[in-house]
């Protein structure tokens, strides 16, 4: 398993990547199979990722934000054949980036901006989530990041942080 290195810069907006934690835990407040059974506690990896989808839908609820303007994601896929750059355009509400049907993944704010790492079995996707002024914005950049091998570097200047919404909820 991979970590996101999180540091003074970093803050974890939601991470799957946290198993061991939950299991010590879960065996502290419950240290026996009665214990268990009786509360209906599951401690495998299925029980997990049932509290991590319902951790997801929690945060999802704190970040029902709408944003002016359209979320849009410039990507680093790690695929089974290499590393290739996508887009997507999301829509206007914060909420919607946190949807991944990757193993593993972390949700997080660097000093400037919101991204993801999502961990699967070809690899790691490396995400940023910016905002575009208009949904034709959005889609322009998306074709030009495929098309026309867009950088991430103009990719920023050509659109804003989205991290200001999410640092106004957590209150960063």
């Amino acid at each position: 398993m991979s970590k996101v290195k999180i540091n003074y810069k970093h803050r974890v907006i939601w991470t799957n990547d946290n198993y061991d934690e939950w299991e010590k835990a879960m065996l502290q407040d419950y240290p026996d199979e009665e214990s268990r059974e009786e509360d209906g506690v599951d401690i495998s990896y299925q029980g997990y990722y049932e509290d991590c989808e319902n951790w997801l839908d929690d945060e999802r609820a704190n970040l029902n934000v709408e944003v002016d303007g359209y979320i849009v994601a410039y990507a680093d896929l790690g695929l089974w054949d290499g590393r290739h750059q996508g887009g997507r355009v999301f829509g206007t509400n914060v909420k919607d980036i946190l949807y991944s049907n990757c193993d593993y993944v972390d949700w997080y704010c660097d000093q400037y901006n919101v991204r993801c790492k999502a961990v699967h079995h070809d690899g790691t996707n490396r995400i940023l989530y910016r905002v575009a002024k208009t949904r034709e914005e959005a889609e322009r950049l998306v074709n030009a990041i495929a098309y026309q091998g867009l950088t991430e570097e103009q990719f920023r200047k050509r659109t804003r942080s989205l991290r200001p919404y999410v640092a106004k909820v957590y209150g960063w």
